[in-house]
């Protein structure tokens, strides 16, 4: 049976690891070497934002299982299907990425993680995934300078100099 000290355990120990994430994060892009060019914004931005939320939400963590209410006083309860569906996407997204590009890859995985948490208007679900996800690669292609695959599929339907 679990115990509320074993819970307060678990948490604890899953704040820890979010933390060090967190913290390797941060630790790693500081050391990461860029040009002067970059320097405002650059590509140590994002890497610095995702440590610093990890950090954020590492602490928040820690103090929950320490001072807080426990989030599971039943134990932890898995929606193993759910589970399921977000791995097969993230494994179809990984495979298809280079084939495919970004676009149409990240979007089988949004409808893929939106149909995991319920989801049953697929269209939409659909609809949605390409407009982020297209927003996402015109915001690091053209705005940032970053390049996100746009996928041999496409790249020779396009012609390869204006792929590049």
């Amino acid at each position: 049976m679990t115990t509320g000290r074993s819970l307060r355990v678990g948490e604890s120990i899953l704040g820890g690891v979010v933390l060090g994430l967190g913290l390797f994060i941060v630790g790693q892009t500081a050391t990461m070497d860029v040009s002067t060019a970059h320097a405002a914004i650059g590509p140590r931005l994002f890497p610095f934002l995702v440590g610093a939320g990890l950090l954020i939400v590492g602490a928040l963590v820690l103090r929950q299982a320490w001072f807080g209410h426990i989030a599971h006083e039943r134990g932890f309860e898995l929606d193993w299907s759910a589970f399921a569906i977000v791995a097969v996407g993230l494994v179809v997204q990984i495979l298809l990425i280079e084939r495919l590009g970004w676009i149409i890859s990240t979007t089988i995985l949004f409808a893929a993680v939106a149909y995991a948490f319920g989801n049953r208007r697929h269209l939409l679900g659909a609809v949605i995934g390409v407009v982020m996800t297209a927003l996402v690669f015109v915001i690091f292609n053209y705005g940032l300078g970053l390049s996100l695959p746009v996928g041999t599929v496409f790249e020779q339907l396009l012609g390869d100099d204006e792929a590049e």
